[in-house]
């Protein structure tokens, strides 16, 4: 008789299910998976008939993964910031989205005349069509207009130190101010390198004249002397008329005193 009760109430429970919602078993003693959908499940297995939104599973007990969300985790997640993965129940990006999308789940592209993380930048007006720019980088379309230049056009010809806005750039500043001091040094010890090269190539020029003078000045006096040496019979011979002359002069100044 037993029995028989036991099976009625199988069959009651397979045909209504437990009087209780959210119990399955025999005796509707055991509660549902937490993630069940609405909170059902098989009366005889407790397997869950679907699952809430983020999870999978036969117990809903698997969260979503693989940049996945929603029912049963078939809805891919949008461009989230850095590739970070989105609320596995609704699909948000809890830190904002890539360069060039926006919106909660971050699936929107940016609209025309803004760009960067979640479309917060504006494209400059100063670009070749304004306010057109790449939606990632912020790069302008048809370059920039007179005037200006740089990737976004926020650079003014001409002024090095300022940003469109008319901020300065103290380290651009800088780095000039010593590129221009070195190279003041620079030209300042080539100049003095140039100067005493001059100063010693005319100390040599000087030096070497000297040295020149003098060489010629010996070599006159030992030729002198070399030809004195080498012709005696000249020298004689030069002697001799000489007494010869005043020998004659002699001779002509005794006749003078007959006469």
């Amino acid at each position: 008789m037993a029995s028989v009760i036991r099976m009625y109430m199988k069959l009651i429970l397979e045909v209504y299910g437990c009087p209780t919602p959210g119990y399955y078993g025999e005796d509707c003693s055991f509660p549902c998976p937490q993630n069940c959908q609405e909170g059902h499940c098989h009366i005889v297995n407790g397997t869950c008939l679907g699952c809430v939104d983020g999870y999978r599973g036969t117990t809903c007990n698997e969260q979503c993964l693989n940049q996945t969300y929603g029912t049963e985790c078939q809805q891919m997640c949008g461009n989230c910031n850095n590739e970070e993965p989105c609320n596995p129940v609704n699909g948000s990006c809890l830190n904002g989205c890539n360069r060039g999308w926006y919106g909660e789940k971050c699936n929107l592209v940016c609209p025309e005349g803004w760009y960067g993380s979640s479309c917060r930048g504006e494209c400059s007006i100063n670009c070749g069509v304004p306010y057109r720019c790449d939606r990632v980088t912020g790069q302008c379309e048809g370059g920039c207009q007179v005037g200006w230049k740089g990737i976004k056009c926020d650079l003014q010809c001409g002024d090095e130190f300022k940003s469109a806005s008319g901020d300065h750039a103290p380290t651009f500043q800088s780095s000039t101010t010593l590129y221009v001091f070195v190279t003041i040094i620079v030209l300042s010890v080539l100049l003095n390198v140039v100067l005493v090269i001059r100063q010693l190539r005319k100390s040599m020029c000087t030096c070497l004249q000297q040295k020149t003078k003098e060489n010629v000045d010996k070599h006159f006096d030992e030729s002198i002397i070399n030809s004195e040496k080498t012709n005696p019979v000249y020298d004689q011979e030069y002697h001799n008329a000489a007494y010869q002359e005043l020998g004659e002069l002699s001779k002509k100044s005794q006749y003078d005193k007959l006469s």
